[in-house]
């Protein structure tokens, strides 16, 4: 048990220097913001001192990172860094793409418009439905949002009748 803790000491610290090293934060920096003197952060990243939960997690919140983080081997570490840089680069290309085929479908489909053309903005359109809506419960929640949209305009358009009533007949009042 003493090695295990040994290890997980030296493997703690080894993260802490290295996400330190990172950030580019030294240890005197590191130590002030704790409020510790810098032997003991060398001390930490060492593995020769085991600091307190408390410091632990304060050292987290500095090094803006996770106790999971500091938890990692190098391996475990780069393996979950190249997945945060996948996901970081699909969400930001899938996004782009996603964009850019979206709003090319709508060019065409108001190309399409702007020629008279309804079947040809129609096939654009549903294109752009396609993407999204593949089973019975995408058309579903399709058909109650225009359902739900048709009851607003409904009920919008009664309001303002019974409110321009209301106008007349208080005009008639006076």
């Amino acid at each position: 048990m003493f090695n295990e803790e040994k290890n997980l000491d030296k493997k703690i610290g080894k993260n802490i220097k290295r996400i330190r090293n990172d950030r580019k934060i030294t240890q005197k920096e590191l130590a002030e913001s704790l409020g510790i003197i810098e032997q003991t952060v060398s001390k930490i990243e060492r593995g020769v001192f085991s600091p307190s939960f408390a410091t632990l997690l304060k050292i987290c919140e500095t090094l803006d990172t996770t106790p999971n983080e500091l938890l990692l081997e190098d391996s475990d570490w780069k393996d979950w860094k190249t997945e945060q840089l996948e996901q970081l680069d699909y969400s930001v290309t899938g996004l782009s793409d996603k964009i850019s085929i979206v709003e090319d479908q709508w060019a065409r489909a108001d190309m399409e418009k702007e020629k008279g053309n309804i079947k040809g903005e129609r096939f654009h359109i549903d294109t752009i439905i396609g993407m999204y809506a593949w089973t019975n419960e995408h058309y579903r929640g399709i058909a109650d949002f225009l359902y739900q949209k048709d009851l607003k305009i409904y009920l919008d358009k009664m309001t303002d009748e019974v409110r321009k009533n209301k106008i007349s007949n208080l005009n008639l009042l006076d």
